[in-house]
């Protein structure tokens, strides 16, 4: 069997050395509600069938179905107690960490009395139905009561509900005149933002991007809730990520459940009509979906990337507004044509805002972010003044800053972080103390890939120490590179890095249903690094090929001829 290998592209994946892109759906449903309308031709019903078949979906990580949580009502959607039990169990059984995660939960609720809640963490079925004499369900919850069913998933630990298909009078009017409810903010982290079209029977991807709620997503900004945007497909047949290219995008640590789980809780996801793209969004290091505290003014950063020829940014957009105002959110800055956009925010003292990123592709996708909320204090009378900027200078990172008022500091040290959060130290700086201004410069010469933040610690004479606001820097390219040989490759192919540094890496060979068939663990070493990698199981066919490191990943297309 003889094998033919082409590049296609290199391209970094990873923005946070902690955080992973992972994309998927958690509304579907399966024929233990009103799912798998199919059944009789495609021969799936039951949820662990349904994971099976979502595992074969393009750009694919995660399936959760949440089944409608009781059985009669003029659809009469069919879910009965006994079989959300099964349901947890195919989810656990389906569930193969490292690969593809199986989620399980519930729609409460009826459109025609009070709107759809999509939930997950519940052990019990959440309902209200009395059936033959016994209630239909482990949690009782009155119809249409949304003030308790809030309450009760406040009381269940890492909990979460998205809205589904909201309209604004939904929910006890959750989006309109009613207060806002800090125990309704407590247990929703999302709000669809696109949904559907719960009745495609397309499994080629190739349906439009479906109904839009962006209304209703910013209402409910503008009342005050913490959610961010999803996108998802609300299957009723045998689709399961097939119907369209829309994606809802987590970032989590890791592809496992618990990851998942906590980056939905976090609200650290984005909802996009593309299926592979990757939004890098910070404010001051703090990621989407975070609430926190700044003295500083906030520096809203952006990269986006996709590997699609031709998938360009027409236009970034951040949306800004001030939470519980009842004012809906607005354009504060945009560019066009450029695939990363960095904008200050001056903002006085004691205020807060919040902030999200719609971002248009030239194909016409869009994609929105979770938005980052930001509460500015004082930081009292500062120590000294620093005229601070960095900017890249080829493969390295300049650094520039002069000290005023230098007979108060003792020290200063220049720190760099590549998630905003954990810094490590460049180079420590003595003070002369002799005039009233100091220049400094440093030459970041390896810098990593993606953003890197730099900002400086200064001590002053009593030993107290203060920062400087991060400045960030998006890098673009790779500190290592590699080639692969023979070409056309027998059963072996030799794999050959050359790496500035060391990495922890993986060979990965994927189907082109995006499945993995091949992974081999590697460790990489400065300079020159050979792989010897065998490929006799693979059969006739066309794969991609990855070199996945901590924080890049490079792919390129595979093609395999007998």
């Amino acid at each position: 069997m003889f094998k033919y290998f082409f590049i296609v592209c290199l391209l970094p994946i990873h923005l946070f050395a902690q955080y992973n892109f992972y994309y998927g759906n958690i509304h579907s449903h399966t024929d233990y509600s009103d799912g798998n309308k199919d059944s009789t031709a495609s021969g799936v019903k039951n949820p662990g069938q349904s994971y099976y078949y979502a595992k074969g979906s393009y750009h694919f990580d995660f399936l959760g179905i949440s089944e409608h949580n009781h059985y009669s009502s003029s659809n009469n959607p069919g879910m009965l107690l006994p079989n959300y039990a099964k349901g947890l169990y195919q989810a656990d059984t389906s569930n193969n960490n490292g690969t593809f995660v199986a989620m399980y939960g519930i729609e409460y609720g009826t459109i025609s009395q009070g709107g759809h809640v999509v939930t997950y963490g519940s052990k019990g079925l959440i309902g209200w139905e009395t059936l033959n004499g016994s209630p239909n369900y482990n949690i009782y919850c009155p119809l249409n009561n949304f003030t308790t069913y809030w309450h009760i998933i406040d009381t269940i630990p890492n909990a979460f509900c998205t809205l589904a298909h909201p309209q604004t009078g939904d929910y006890g009017n959750l989006l309109g005149a009613a207060p806002y409810s800090t125990s309704a903010d407590s247990a929703i982290i999302g709000t669809a933002i696109r949904s559907g079209s719960a009745m495609s029977t397309t499994n080629n991807y190739s349906d439009a991007p479906a109904t839009l709620y962006e209304t209703q997503f910013k209402a409910a900004l503008a009342k005050g809730y913490h959610l961010g945007p999803t996108i998802d497909h609300d299957n009723h047949y045998t689709t399961f990520g097939r119907t369209s290219q829309t994606r809802t995008v987590v970032l989590a640590s890791a592809l496992n459940r618990d990851s998942i789980i906590a980056a939905y809780r976090h609200r650290r996801f984005y909802a996009a009509d593309d299926w592979n793209i990757q939004v890098n969004y910070t404010i001051n290091g703090s990621y989407m979906g975070s609430i926190d505290t700044t003295i500083y003014d906030p520096i809203i950063t952006a990269a986006i990337t996709d590997i699609d020829t031709g998938d360009n940014v027409s236009n970034i957009k951040i949306y800004y507004g001030i939470p519980g105002s009842g004012v809906n959110a607005t354009i504060l800055y945009q560019n066009n044509n450029a695939n990363t956009i960095t904008y200050t925010h001056t903002i006085p003292i004691n205020t807060t805002y919040y902030y999200y990123l719609k971002i248009t592709q030239t194909d016409g996708d869009i994609i929105w972010t979770a938005p980052i909320w930001m509460y500015k204090k004082s930081a009292g009378s500062p120590l000294a003044i620093f005229n601070f900027n960095a900017y890249q200078n080829a493969s390295a990172v300049n650094v520039n800053w002069s000290v005023n008022n230098i007979a108060n500091i003792a020290s200063v040290m220049l720190q760099r972080s590549i998630d905003g959060t954990n810094y490590t130290n460049l180079m420590s700086y003595a003070i002369s103390n002799t005039i009233s201004t100091e220049q400094f410069k440093y030459t970041d010469t390896l810098p990593e890939q993606g953003f890197n933040y730099y900002r400086l610690l200064y001590k002053d004479i009593h030993n107290l120490q203060s920062f400087s606001n991060a400045v960030p820097i998006y890098m673009q390219t790779n500190n290592f590179n590699y080639s692969f040989a023979p070409n056309p490759a027998m059963d072996i192919i030799t794999i050959k890095v050359n790496s500035l540094k060391t990495h922890k890496a993986a060979i990965n060979i994927y189907n082109l249903n995006g499945r993995l068939v091949l992974h081999q663990p590697i460790y990489i070493k400065p300079h020159q690094n050979i792989f010897n990698v065998a490929t006799t199981q693979l059969p006739a066919g066309n794969y991609f090929l990855v070199m996945q490191t901590e924080n890049i990943r490079l792919i390129d297309e595979v093609i395999t001829k007998n």
